[in-house]
C-alpha cells in the first residue's frame, strides 16, 4: 500500500511543484519586503528624530545668543546712561565747567544743532550748550560709544571692512566735555597751549562731543601712521559708502583750523558724504559755507 501512496503523492508533488515554489518565494519575498520596510522607516525615524534634535539644539543656541544680544544691547544702554548721568554731575559740580564762554563761540545761525547730523563744530562755532550730551548713545563694541544716527551705518563699514580683509580698531569715539577737558589739558602740558590748539580741540569744541565722530587704528598704527597704511587707502575708497568723511584733510588747515588727522571720522550721512566726494570737496566749512580756521 506504500508504493502506490508514495507514488500518489510524488505525483501530487510535481503537479503542485511550481504553485509550492511561487508560495514559497512570495513568502520569502514578502517577509524580505517587510524587513526591509521595517528596517528602512526605523531609520527615517530615527534620522527624523535626530534632524528634529540638531534643529531643536541649534534654535536653543539661536535663542541664547539673541537673549545675550539684547542683554548686551540692554546693558550697553544702561552704560552709556549712567556714564551721560555721571558726565552732567561732573560738569555741574566742575569749575571747568566755566573755561569756555558760549558768547565767545560765534555760534553760527545754521548747522548749530548738535543733534543734527549736519551739525557743524569748529574753533569759531562751539558746541550749543557746552555741555551738551548726546540723548542716544549706544555701544559700538570695546567700551565706545557713538550716536544711534551714525553706530548702524559704523557697524556696517566695519564688517566690511573685516569682510575686505582690513583691521580697523577705534582708539577714540564719543567724548564728554568734561572728558575733553582733562584730554585738552594732556596736550597742553605735552605741547603747551600753541602746540595742542593745532591737533586738540578746547573742551566745547570737540566734534567727539556730537557722538557722531570716531578715531580708528590699524593693526597697531596709529595717529599719522594710520595714513600710510592699507586700511586708510580702503576708508578713502569705502568711507562715504557709509557716510564718513575723513574731517581734517593736509592743505585744509586753515580752513579746518586743525593739522591733518587721517584717523578721524565723521558722520555725515551717505547723501552729503557722497555729494562731498564726487564734487571733490573735502571739508565741511566749505560744503556748508561756514567760517572756519582758529579761535578768535
Amino acid at each position: 500500500m506504500r508504493k502506490p501512496v508514495q507514488r500518489g503523492f510524488r505525483k501530487l508533488l510535481r503537479r503542485h511543484l511550481v504553485g509550492i515554489i511561487i508560495i514559497a518565494v512570495s513568502i520569502i519575498a514578502t517577509a524580505g519586503f517587510l524587513y526591509w520596510y521595517t528596517s528602512t522607516t526605523e531609520a527615517k525615524i530615527a534620522t527624523i528624530k535626530k534632524h528634529s534634535a540638531a534643529q531643536s539644539a541649534a534654535a536653543d543656541v539661536q535663542i541664547k545668543v539673541i537673549k545675550a544680544q539684547k542683554a548686551a544691547e540692554l546693558k550697553a544702554k544702561q552704560e552709556a546712561a549712567a556714564k551721560a548721568a555721571a558726565d552732567q554731575a561732573q560738569i555741574a559740580d566742575s569749575s571747568t565747567a566755566t573755561s569756555v564762554n558760549s558768547s565767545d563761540c560765534n555760534t553760527a545761525t545754521t548747522h548749530n544743532n548738535p543733534a543734527s547730523i549736519d551739525v557743524v563744530v569748529n574753533k569759531k562755532h562751539c558746541i550749543q550748550p557746552v555741555t551738551y550730551i548726546p540723548g542716544d548713545l549706544v555701544s559700538i563694541g570695546s567700551g565706545y560709544v557713538l550716536s544711534a544716527k551714525a553706530a548702524p551705518s559704523f557697524n556696517e563699514m566695519m564688517a566690511a571692512a573685516s569682510a575686505a580683509g582690513i583691521s580697523l580698531s577705534v582708539t577714540s569715539s564719543y567724548r564728554s566735555y568734561s572728558d575733553q577737558v582733562s584730554t585738552y589739558a594732556y596736550w597742553v602740558n605735552t605741547s603747551g597751549k600753541a602746540g595742542a590748539d593745532t591737533y586738540s580741540a578746547r573742551p566745547g569744541y570737540s566734534e567727539h562731543q556730537t557722538g557722531l565722530a570716531f578715531d580708528i587704528s590699524s593693526n597697531g598704527c596709529v595717529l599719522s601712521c594710520f595714513g600710510s597704511s592699507t586700511a586708510y587707502t580702503w576708508m578713502q575708497a569705502n568711507a562715504a559708502t557709509y557716510g564718513f568723511i575723513q574731517r581734517y584733510y593736509a592743505g585744509s588747515e586753515s580752513i579746518t583750523g586743525y593739522d591733518a588727522e587721517e584717523w578721524h571720522y565723521r558722520y555725515v550721512g551717505t547723501t552729503v558724504a557722497k555729494d562731498m566726494e564726487a564734487k571733490s570737496i573735502k571739508t565741511l566749512e566749505q560744503y556748508w559755507g561756514i567760517s572756519g580756521g582758529n579761535y578768535y
